[in-house]
């Protein structure tokens, strides 16, 4: 489903507008082309493009891939680990929520 046929909030619209903007100020102020971060990406430059002027029909798993490339911090940690271990505990608190 295309974003032309979807409506987002206001507060979503400027979220990924501001995502896409603060990939493109992270890839300029590492002194990576265009080209480069979607080399490392493996997508486009169109896509690139895409995604840093926030267009809401590209997938969220290439605005992580992208922030991710460029040195964005996402959550409160940079450590995979870290993460996995949050996501299990919020497993458990989902499964603990179902069987109410």
């Amino acid at each position: 489903m295309s974003s032309e046929n979807r409506s987002y909030t206001e507060f979503t619209t400027e979220s990924i507008l501001l995502w896409g903007q603060m990939i493109k100020l992270a890839r300029k102020q590492r002194g990576m082309s265009e080209t480069d971060l979607a080399m490392r990406a493996n997508i486009t430059r169109s896509t690139l493009n895409r995604i840093e002027r926030g267009n809401l029909d590209v997938g969220v798993g290439l605005f992580f891939e992208a922030a991710t490339l460029v040195g964005l911090k996402l959550f409160d940690t940079d450590d995979k680990e870290q993460l996995q271990d949050h996501r299990q505990r919020i497993v458990e608190k989902i499964s603990l929520l179902t069987n109410r």
